[in-house]
């Protein structure tokens, strides 16, 4: 049995056919090493496969999530209590509550690591019908997070389209244009379009829904950055990712190339609403990236600036022992993982290790959000 991997060696792509019995290139003298420091395995994209989650009460978790997504189901991966619809979210029960949940005082998770939410997509031209199927359940559980539509905070509501302008992420300097367009000829309010709202779930996560044209449980995942385009770039050089074809329109106008953002240090634009932080959203710049069966995005650190308090204007933490502990990856073979990363200079964490019926190892992105990159396994 054979398989192919394609390498890089100093700027020219090759393709070596490897032996699975000893994994040497099949011209090259038994006992031989081939080594070269250019050497660097071309990942294929990696596929999400779970959120890990510590929690004091996993059982009470995954009937949230039973409710929330009827669709999904109650299971185990590895030994660890999940629910899983495409995704796993896996628990680890622990005794007390751990830092990083959603605070909705503080209108963010303290301490903040480089997660930001989780979401799913309810198929519809709005959240309308989610948000009538859950009015009869504990509206404490399901309570949604207060949107706000500019930054004099006179507009809220618990879904964007409940909104004056909600119907499109706007900039602050936007929404006071367009509101002096629409003074003279106030139109309809919208019954369809960018709709979105928020929970939190019984860990303190924080849970995005939005209206789309699929339902979808992980439709989209969504971080921070300090620097949200280098992340970007980071996710594609070192673990596989791949940009997509349309970059996020909040980063117009800065470089991208197919090889990626440059530079990717680049300042932090002006806030934008909805969002459910009183003084307004970061999102410029954003930074986006398909892997095997999702899109993910990363917005830049919020906490600056005075934003969120005297005396929080913090980097971000590490996510090991928050809440949302780290991110699971899979990929077809982990000894091209392991090459791959041993050639960017990646720091390997822990591992490998045996997890279930595979093996993973634990490293950390340059956000300090952990991911655990595992051997796929039938």
């Amino acid at each position: 049995m054979t398989k192919t991997l394609a390498v890089s060696m100093r700027g020219v792509i090759v393709t070596t056919i490897l032996t699975a019995a000893c994994g040497l290139p099949e011209s090259a003298e038994e006992g031989t090493t081939v080594v070269s420091e250019d050497v660097v395995v071309a990942l294929p994209p990696p596929t999400f496969h779970h959120i890990h989650i510590n929690s004091v009460d996993p059982d009470r978790s995954i009937a949230w999530y039973s409710d929330y997504w009827p669709q999904g189901e109650a299971t185990t991966y590895a030994g660890f209590p999940a629910f899983y619809d495409d995704i796993y979210l896996l628990y680890t029960q622990v005794d007390t509550q751990p830092p990083g949940g959603f605070d909705r005082a503080l209108q963010h998770s303290e301490p903040q690591s480089g997660f930001w939410t989780f979401g799913s997509t309810f198929a519809g031209p709005n959240t309308d019908a989610f948000r009538e199927r859950i009015r009869d359940f504990d509206q404490e559980a399901f309570e949604f997070v207060t949107l706000y539509g500019g930054s004099d905070g006179g507009d809220t509501a618990h879904h964007a389209l409940a909104l004056p302008m909600g119907d499109a992420l706007l900039r602050a300097s936007s929404i006071a244009e367009r509101a002096e367009e629409e003074a003279a000829d106030p139109p309809a309010p919208p019954t369809s379009g960018l709709d979105f709202a928020y929970l939190v779930d019984p860990d303190g996560m924080l849970v995005e829904v939005t209206a789309g044209q699929n339902d979808s449980f992980r439709s989209h995942t969504h971080f921070w950055a300090e620097h949200p385009l280098c992340a970007a770039n980071w996710h594609v050089e070192h673990l596989g990712a791949r940009f997509p074809e349309n970059q996020n329109t909040f980063s117009s106008d800065f470089n991208f190339s197919e090889n990626g953002w440059s530079p990717c240090e680049v300042p932090t634009g002006e806030v934008t609403f909805p969002t459910y932080m009183e003084v307004g959203q970061l999102r410029i710049p954003a930074g986006n990236v398909r892997v095997g069966n999702a899109s993910w995005l990363w917005y830049p650190r919020q906490c600056r600036d005075g934003r969120c308090g005297a005396g929080l204007d913090r980097s971000l933490v590490r996510s090991r022992g928050q809440v949302v502990d780290h991110i699971g990856l899979t990929y077809p073979d982990l000894d091209d993982v392991l090459a791959h990363l041993e050639a960017k200079s990646v720091p390997i964490l822990e591992g490998p290790y045996t997890l279930g019926e595979t093996r993973a190892i634990l490293i950390e992105d340059p956000n300090s959000l952990a991911y655990e990159l595992i051997e796929a396994h039938e």
